[in-house]
């Protein structure tokens, strides 16, 4: 017995009363989209705690804890980036301007 490949690797599924999508299509659109959540809540959270980090003031400023977190919260967003396929951070770092006690925190040496 030979197994023979589908002749149409389309997304879609052609009938007599339309063409409706795939299963595959319709879970890579979900997909897509929480994606995309994701990665807005680790934009949010990382500009949350960047935030807080530029508005202390004084002996505030150095309080280890919070660049700890700065950074958490940034290591989380680059690694959410990643995975949608962004490599490059160079746009978010200077958009964002992540202080380089952070950065260093993060691993990135610039």
């Amino acid at each position: 017995m030979t197994v023979r490949l589908p002749k149409n690797f389309s997304n879609t599924l052609s009938y007599k009363s339309g063409t409706i999508k795939s299963g595959a299509s319709v879970l890579e659109a979900e997909l897509l989209g929480e994606q995309a959540y994701s990665l807005g809540l680790a934009e949010q959270r990382m500009k949350k705690s960047l935030e807080a980090l530029k508005n202390m003031s004084g002996s505030k400023a150095r309080d280890p804890k919070a660049l700890q977190d700065a950074a958490d919260f940034v290591h989380a967003y680059f690694i959410q980036r990643e995975i949608i396929g962004f490599q490059n951070h160079d746009h978010p770092i200077a958009f964002y301007e992540i202080p380089k006690s952070v950065m260093a925190l993060v691993g990135v040496k610039k």
